[in-house]
């Protein structure tokens, strides 16, 4: 990968090595307002990049809002309050991109005692996933200059406190599980998005009996859609669904069967692509071009 020891202080050029563990020092932190800003933007988000992280803090120099960070990994003799997911490290490119960081018990404590911490945001799912959809989320929350960006844990608090929505009997699973889900206001509109995350790593059309298949998946979102099922769950008037994947072919593929299943709702569907989260993957940049198309006015509640 890089040919350095994982567990090493520095590196060969005698460079602290992002790899080694924290190295906390004697001195006491002072958590500043920035220091939250990052906490809240992970928490809402999960495991997010340096230059992402940056963007939040409203810092004005990126060099002195690294080494901010290094401080908070490191941490003193009593805590530590950024991680940095060791997953990260499989990468083939780890030695030369953003570093990830991700929050620490203590962090979380901080947020829970300003009433930041919500327990509506539970993230289970491998790191690569986990990431994905945090730099989907954050590059479009950045994106909102001129908009009003609703987190998951807002909407769920509306009525639900639950992600899951029940399926007719119809459908081919019980519940559905977005990988996220946000609300975009602006003037007197809000449009709500359910988030799939697909890393090209399941079939659309199935394969083998037992597997998992995207077609599935759209036609659960068809069923909730029909139903109004996220008026009932959620409380909200309206929901649309945003797919992100790995390339433009495969979100064409995916486009094509939705149409096979209902073009009356494809209207209701968006797709978007990150290259470069395939099997050789890398940090991404921030995602300008993710909130493009989706406040345009969709028929239907």
């Amino acid at each position: 990968m890089s040919g350095e020891n994982p567990a090493a202080l520095v590196d060969a050029l005698r460079r602290r090595s992002r790899f080694a563990a924290p190295q906390p020092t004697g001195k006491r932190i002072e958590i500043t307002d920035s220091d939250f800003a990052i906490f809240e933007a992970l928490h809402r988000h999960g495991p997010l990049p340096t230059h992402y992280l940056f963007r939040f803090s409203r810092r004005r120099s990126f060099n002195t809002f690294q080494h901010r960070l290094t401080k908070l990994y490191n941490g003193t003799s009593a805590a530590s309050y950024l991680v940095r997911p060791p997953q990260q490290f499989a990468s083939f490119h780890a030695r030369y991109q953003h570093i990830v960081y991700d929050l620490s018990d203590a962090a979380e404590a901080l947020l829970r005692e300003r009433g930041k911490l919500s327990p509506l945001v539970t993230r289970t799912d491998p790191f690569l996933h986990r990431l994905m959809s945090a730099c989907v989320g954050a590059s479009i929350e950045l994106a909102c200059s001129n908009l009003q960006y609703i987190p998951r844990a807002e909407v769920l608090a509306r009525k639900s406190n639950r992600m899951e929505l029940p399926l007719s009997s119809r459908a081919a699973r019980g519940r559905l599980v977005p990988d996220d889900l946000f609300g975009l206001k602006w003037e007197n509109t809000v449009r709500f998005f359910a988030v799939e995350i697909d890393r090209n790593t399941e079939s659309i059309a199935r394969r083998k009996p037992g597997s998992i298949t995207f077609r599935e998946k759209l036609l659960c979102y068809m069923d909730v859609i029909r139903n109004h099922v996220y008026h009932e769950q959620w409380g909200i008037r309206n929901l649309s669904v945003l797919t992100v994947t790995t390339n433009d072919a495969h979100a064409r593929n995916l486009e094509k069967c939705l149409q096979t299943l209902d073009p009356t709702l494809a209207h209701r569907f968006y797709f978007k692509t990150v290259p470069g989260l395939g099997p050789n993957w890398r940090v991404p940049p921030i995602l300008t071009g993710l909130l493009e198309g989706l406040t345009a006015t969709a028929g239907g509640g």
